[in-house]
């Protein structure tokens, strides 16, 4: 039985200094991979997600409010009315959210 082994030069595998990148061998005939378009298609869907759903506010504004960072939001467990929120410039406000007005 002939058992043939890979062999490969010294020079392919070693580095002149540490900063030195390695050649990468690519193949890109298509029909190597099969997956490449559905792949790509999938990316392109999931990015036009993101992109329209970071496109509108996740909150509405709730108008003339703090003047800084808020830190701290609270609300009842019953109802969503009133809601609390404390922020950095010291100043505690309690909401109304359905008219967005601060009470």
């Amino acid at each position: 039985m002939k058992v043939k082994a890979l062999s490969r030069s010294k020079e392919s595998t070693q580095r002149e200094c540490i900063g030195d990148l390695r050649r990468q061998d690519r193949n890109l005939d298509p029909s190597y991979h099969p997956m490449q378009r559905p792949r790509e298609y999938t990316r392109a869907v999931t990015a036009a997600k993101i992109n329209r759903m970071f496109a509108h506010p996740l909150i509405g504004n709730l108008g003339n409010g703090h003047q800084d960072a808020v830190y701290h939001t609270a609300f009842s467990r019953r109802s969503l009315l009133p809601l609390v929120s404390g922020a950095a410039d010291g100043c505690i406000s309690l909401w109304d959210l359905s008219s967005r007005t601060n009470v």
